[in-house]
Order: C-alpha cells, then structure tokens, then sequence
C-alpha cells in the first residue's frame, strides 16, 4: 500500500516537472511577444509604409532616380556623409585620447571630471545647438568679446549658423558618448599584456599602438558606428544651426514634406538614410560580432 502511495507520487512529481518544464520552454516567446508587437506596430510597420510610399510615383524607381540623379538631394546626402565622417574622425581621436588619460592616471576629482564628460548626453539636440549659438552666434558671447578685444565689426567671429556651426554642435554632442565608449573598452582591458609590453623593451607609444590598439580596436569600431550613426540622423541640432545654409539629409526629408508634401519622395530619401545608417551598424555585426552598445 506504502509502495502505491510513494508510486502515483513519484508519477505526479515526474508529470508536474514535465509540465514545469513546458511553462519554462515557452516562457521566453511569451515574455518577448509584447515587446515583438510594440517593435511590430511602431517600427515594423512605418518602415512597410515608407518603403511602400518610396515605391509610389511614375514609375517603381522614379523617387530613388530623383534623389541620386537630382543635385539638391544628392548634394544632401554628400554633406550628411562629409559632417559624418568629420565629426566621427575628430571625436574618435580625441575621445579615444580622454579615454585614454582617465584610464591610467588617479586623482582627486576624477569622478566629477567624468560627470562633467558625460553631462551633455542628458541634453537634446536642440538645446545643445542653441548653447552654440549663444557662445558663438553673431551676439554670442565668445563673438562679441572677439570683437571688442581685435576691434573687428560685431559677427567677425560668429560661427555658430552654417556648415561650421553644425560640425561643432556635432561634436559637442557626439564626444562624450563616444568618450564613455572607449573609456569601459580601456577600464575592461587586460593590465598585464601593457606590462610585459614594458617588460620586454617596448616604449609607452609602441605599446599603445601595437597592444592598446588592437585590444580596443571592437570598442574603438563601436564608437565609430555610433558616432556616424548619431551625426547622420540627427535633426534637432541641424535645425537650429543649419538656417537654410546647409542642407544635410534629415533637413531635406522635412522640407520636402513641409514645402512640397511630397510624401513619396521624402520616404524615398528617408530609406536612403536608412540604408546608410543601418549598413554601417551591421557591418560592424559582420566584422566584430554583437552590438554596438554592448
């Protein structure tokens, strides 16, 4: 009787864990079907319904045909690309430098030095760019105290609105992340393969170029796609500096939509974008594996 009793409860046990490790198996689809439709309603379908759009006109390819072959458009995604890889190139080097500082050296105040680095990653766009032009616009405060101290007529040495402003706007707002970036790839860095570097004879910028480097070089690539991707979408900024002067991709996208309605030809541009943007983030997929923001 003992021996039924502990039978049909060995049995119940082994039926409950089967069942428990059905819940388990189909745990994981279950928790991420919310996310899958939330990515599904707003950027699965958008992006159907820009490429749709994209694809409507004279002919199946004719707003592609505008953008590449028309100069105004073509001209935008040139400069998008030039300001990108700009900006990419500057604050690659000198985040890459920052990084690098704050990784070997200790000293009082180092904790705030990296807050102050990183504050301008809770600022939008916007504010960053009109920051730029109350330091440097044409009554900006660098500007005017130019001015005065050279006597040169008031604006000499405002920068703020125009292809330059955009780049230093750009900057501003792109440095610190890729700073941050670059500075976890050196905190995670293996401090023993820099000594025995010095053990064996190599000099502090040997062995940065021939150990760091080649260490970091996943970081290092992570920073760059981010830095392109960032500068090739950003709009808030833009807006503020680019005052008609310079006519980057996500501008031209919102003055065909606002000054000629045309909906087909701004999604065809904004695939464009879209393509460029996210090549770059999967080639780095391709060649480093995982994400960016890992």
């Amino acid at each position: 009787m003992a021996g039924d009793i502990q039978n049909q409860s060995g049995i119940r046990s082994i039926r409950l864990q089967g069942r428990l490790d059905a819940v388990e198996s189909y745990l994981p689809f279950a928790l991420s079907l919310p996310l899958a439709i939330l990515y599904l309603l707003f950027l699965g379908l958008p992006l159907a319904t820009i490429v749709q759009l994209s694809l409507q006109g004279e002919t199946l390819w004719s707003n592609y045909v505008a953008v590449f072959t028309e100069a105004a458009y073509r001209q935008s995604i040139l400069v998008s690309l030039q300001i990108a890889v700009t900006v990419t190139v500057i604050t690659t080097s000198v985040g890459l430098t920052i990084a690098y500082f704050l990784s070997k050296n200790e000293f009082p105040g180092k904790r705030i030095v990296i807050s102050i680095i990183n504050f301008p990653t809770s600022l939008p766009g916007i504010l960053i760019a009109w920051g730029i032009i109350v330091v440097v616009g044409r009554q900006g405060i660098f500007s005017l105290l130019a001015s005065d101290i050279t006597g040169a007529r008031p604006g000499t040495y405002a920068f703020a609105i125009g292809y330059w402003g955009i780049l230093a706007g750009y900057t501003y707002f792109t440095l610190p992340r890729v700073t941050m970036t670059l500075l976890s790839s050196l905190e995670n860095l293996n401090q023993e393969l820099e000594e025995v570097a010095y053990s064996l004879g190599a000099s502090r910028l040997q062995t940065f170029r021939h150990v760091v480097i080649p260490e970091i070089m996943p970081g290092v690539a992570s920073a760059v796609v981010l830095a392109f991707s960032i500068n090739m979408v950003a709009f808030g900024t833009a807006l503020l500096l680019a005052a008609g002067e310079v006519s980057v991709l996500p501008l031209q996208i919102y003055s065909v939509i606002l000054g000629f309605g045309d909906y087909n030809l701004a999604s065809a541009l904004a695939v464009v974008l879209t393509v460029i943007t996210l090549g770059v983030i999967m080639s780095y997929g391709y060649f480093f594996g995982g994400s960016i923001y890992d």
